[in-house]
């Protein structure tokens, strides 16, 4: 009795400070949609080798698969951020969700390699919308008290639907069929796009330009110190004869405005490298972290993938802690060390001893401060897309993201090829040290929440 007196109120506590929320019912439903759409950016790898076996390809044809999926998801984001903030975020996530599960539908019937091709090229397109929208919604529905901890959520979810995929389309693969295992995948994607148009309540939104000429609402959110969206020699700058004549023309077209404009801000340009930075390091563990183990550290292919397992629970931790000191720490301090922290963990991944505790614990730390940046950076571009732009935003940020996911995988293969698994792997830390720098090249305090 004395226990669950004691734990009750505790366990409750920490409850409030890791889930509690401003707008609880849509951050969750975007946060399902998150692990979704995680889920079948992943879907494929699990029965590559059945591909190949079914389709007589090749693992380089069939790994291109997986590039045009990536190429489709990237190029398109930009385009889907400027949609998502002239007709809206619900509609763009829910239509993308239904139209990447109809590319995996189409995977899942395809009689030769043309249609996987076309499948999978389809796919990236859906999919390519769920993030410019997805977290611009949650920057859109928290304020700067609790817009860390809502990141934090949301990474979770797709933390959640990364760890997913393997054991779940593998293991129906294992039981049944690949076809029946993609088909399934599809049809819940289907229903869950249906469920969240329904069930989401559209966001307020601003028809005005990103940064209003007059000192209307939105020039009253203040993101933090420094220069903000819009401010400067941005979209929002020039005189107010200037605005009235352009008014019309900046609401319909803010979106689009916004992409071209919002590069030219110095601030844009730092949260893009931290962004590249991040991906690139997360790209290349991701990617590498089974084969260093079994190359390296001479583990069987169970124990590394159950060592990769670990990991991505790290990673889910860190997303919801991370995300709740995001609203009550500098977040740039934050970046600067789990960054720092990133770049000493890798870097020692050469000097753990290869014993299956061990490297259960050591990789486990490791997924903790790897993934800690990431609610840091996200919070940090939440507090400056509250200005109109947030899709448009979010957009070129995730382009960074994609770039710097396709870009890790390359690099560090190459390394491998070069210099061996062994050495490659620890080189993945100058990445880390590299995002340390840019976060330090942040103007003290920035993004940091009010109060």
């Amino acid at each position: 009795m004395g226990r669950s007196g004691v734990g009750g109120p505790v366990s409750r506590t920490l409850r409030s400070r890791l889930f509690s929320v401003s707008n609880p019912r849509e951050v969750w439903l975007v946060t399902v949609a998150h692990a979704v759409n995680e889920f079948y950016s992943v879907a494929l790898p699990p029965i590559l080798p059945l591909l190949v076996n079914d389709f007589a390809i090749s693992y380089a044809e069939a790994g291109a698969l997986l590039t045009v999926f990536y190429v489709t998801y990237s190029v398109f984001q930009l385009p889907a951020g400027a949609l998502a903030d002239r007709i809206g975020q619900r509609w763009i996530l829910a239509v993308g969700m239904l139209v990447l599960s109809a590319g995996i539908l189409v995977a899942a019937g395809a009689q030769d390699y043309r249609t996987l091709v076309l499948a999978e090229a389809l796919a990236g397109l859906g999919g390519s919308t769920y993030h410019p929208a997805g977290m611009s919604l949650i920057s859109d529905l928290e304020g700067t008290t609790t817009e860390g901890k809502a990141m934090g959520i949301h990474g979770l979810g797709g933390v959640v639907g990364t760890a997913a995929a393997p054991a779940l389309v593998g293991g129906l693969a294992a039981l049944f069929d690949w076809r029946l295992a993609l088909t399934a995948s599809a049809g819940v994607g289907l229903v869950y796009g249906l469920v969240f148009l329904a069930a989401f309540r559209d966001v307020p939104r601003s028809s005005g330009p990103a940064v209003e000429p007059d000192g209307g609402p939105e020039a009253e959110v203040e993101p933090g110190p420094g220069p903000g969206p819009g401010s400067g020699s941005g979209s929002g700058s020039g005189s107010g004869g200037e605005a009235d004549e352009s008014g019309a023309a900046s609401s319909r077209w803010a979106g689009l405005g916004s992409i071209v404009s919002v590069p030219l801000e110095r601030w844009v340009v730092v949260l893009f490298l931290a962004n590249l930075a991040i991906s690139t390091e997360l790209g290349a563990v991701r990617t590498y972290v089974t084969s260093y183990l079994v190359e390296h550290a001479g583990a069987s292919t169970g124990l590394a993938n159950g060592v990769f397992f670990a990991m991505l629970v790290g990673a889910g931790i860190a997303s919801l802690g991370a995300g709740t000191l995001a609203d009550s720490m500098d977040r740039r301090t934050l970046g600067v060390g789990a960054m720092a922290a990133s770049a000493v963990a890798l870097a020692g991944t050469a000097l753990v001893p290869p014993v299956g505790v061990v490297l259960f614990a050591y990789f486990f730390l490791t997924g903790v401060v790897m993934w800690a940046a990431l609610p840091a950076m996200n919070a940090i571009t939440s507090a400056y897309s509250e200005r109109g732009f947030s899709g448009s935003l979010f957009g070129v940020m995730l382009t960074a993201g994609s770039l710097g996911g396709a870009a890790g995988p390359l690099l560090f293969g190459a390394a491998a090829e070069r210099f061996g698994m062994g050495t490659a792997f620890p080189m993945v830390a100058v990445v880390s040290a590299a995002g340390a720098v840019v976060f330090l090249s942040m103007r003290r305090g920035e993004g940091t929440p009010a109060g």
